[in-house]
């Protein structure tokens, strides 16, 4: 190789190390994460609670069939006003029909081998006192006698059993009352004690709600409350705490409060929802509200991110005193003019640069 292509070949090279230099840049800043934030303005203490109830019915039975078979017809549609005694639904009876043919022989059958029994026996008490059997003969058919009887005794108990059964493939009203669920369809093939159709009782209601652990205690020193219809909330009506749940709901954790409600409004309705005011909180403890899309769980402890003034997030434990709706109140951990986020709090990372929506005050 000449010297011109050396020096040809390593300006060519030298070229191309400078455009590849050329050509790397840096990578730009990930722009900073939009959230959207609220401002936590003051504190409010603790006064009268309000949480949406449902209105029940004090007595709802759920009815089953007593017998399997297939469904052969329904009477009656949720919300269907019924009497006691009642047809709501049919199921196929014609295999226990056919049970009850059978066991109806065999009490027959039975019949006829006990008069044959007794007529036996007669026929050997005779011949006894005319010394022509032994006295050992003459009890063994007294023996077949009784079996005979046992036999009868046990068919008829059989029929008897078997007609029941049939008398299942109708299922009644046990009570006066207005249909409040339907689990089955003409067709639909049931399980003994599958639970068919549910009755309740319109006459006796209440409303049943669910409470954090912190009220329990003021629920049960204190079990008079108050609840009004959510298009009427100024018109109240008295309630009484009948009954709370002894332990916590595994998923909400919270527990189940049923209030009685003496003398129900004629314009209560089953399911419908009203908003139900317990008493007064002592202690005058003071909370924040916030939504409750800003708590999340960190460490198993409740937690927001405080959005500081250069706009980077800080992580901050709280104290969460309930949760209303879709809110949530907080006694401790954040104070007012703090700025906490609002939405899409799982993604986020400590030290983190943000940028505030513009929706966001």
């Amino acid at each position: 190789m000449n010297t011109s292509a050396f020096k040809f070949m390593a300006a060519s090279a030298a070229c191309c190390l400078l455009l590849s230099a050329c050509g790397k840049k840096e990578a730009p800043a990930a722009p900073p994460r939009p959230v959207r934030t609220v401002v936590v303005a003051g504190g409010a203490t603790g006064e009268a609670s309000t949480y949406t109830a449902e209105i029940r019915s004090r007595y709802e039975t759920d009815l089953a069939f007593q017998v399997g078979g297939k469904v052969v017809s329904r009477a009656v549609d949720v919300g269907a006003p019924v009497k006691k005694g009642e047809v709501l639904a049919r199921i196929d009876p014609t295999d226990v029909s056919l049970g009850v043919d059978a066991a109806r022989a065999a009490v027959r059958a039975a019949t006829a081998d006990l008069g044959k029994a007794r007529a036996d026996e007669a026929r050997f008490r005779d011949l006894l006192e005319r010394g022509l059997t032994t006295r050992a003969n003459f009890l063994a058919q007294q023996t077949a006698t009784k079996n005979a009887q046992s036999r009868l005794e046990q068919a008829t108990a059989d029929m008897r059993l078997n007609e029941q059964k049939l008398g299942y493939t109708t299922l009644r009203a046990d009570q006066d009352g207005v249909v409040t669920s339907v689990s089955i369809e003409a067709g639909s093939v049931v399980a003994p004690g599958q639970k068919a159709i549910s009755v309740a009782q319109p006459n006796e209601l209440e409303a049943v709600f669910d409470v954090p652990d912190t009220l329990i205690d003021i629920i049960r020193s204190t079990p008079d409350v108050q609840f009004a219809r959510l298009e009427s909330p100024g018109a109240l009506y008295p309630a009484h705490v009948r009954e709370i749940s002894p332990s916590a709901d595994p998923v909400t954790r919270t527990y189940r409060v049923k209030t009685s409600i003496p003398n129900a409004p004629w314009n209560l309705r089953l399911g419908m929802n009203v908003a139900v005011t317990l008493p007064q909180r002592a202690g005058g403890v003071r909370t924040v509200s916030l939504p409750a899309t800003a708590i999340f769980q960190k460490d198993g402890k409740p937690a927001v991110w405080v959005v500081k003034p250069d706009f980077t997030l800080d992580l901050r434990a709280v104290t969460l005193d309930r949760y209303e709706s879709d809110r949530a109140l907080v006694s401790s951990g954040v104070q007012h003019g703090d700025r906490v986020v609002t939405a899409g709090v799982h993604r986020l990372a400590s030290g983190e640069k943000v940028r505030l929506m513009e929706s966001a005050p």
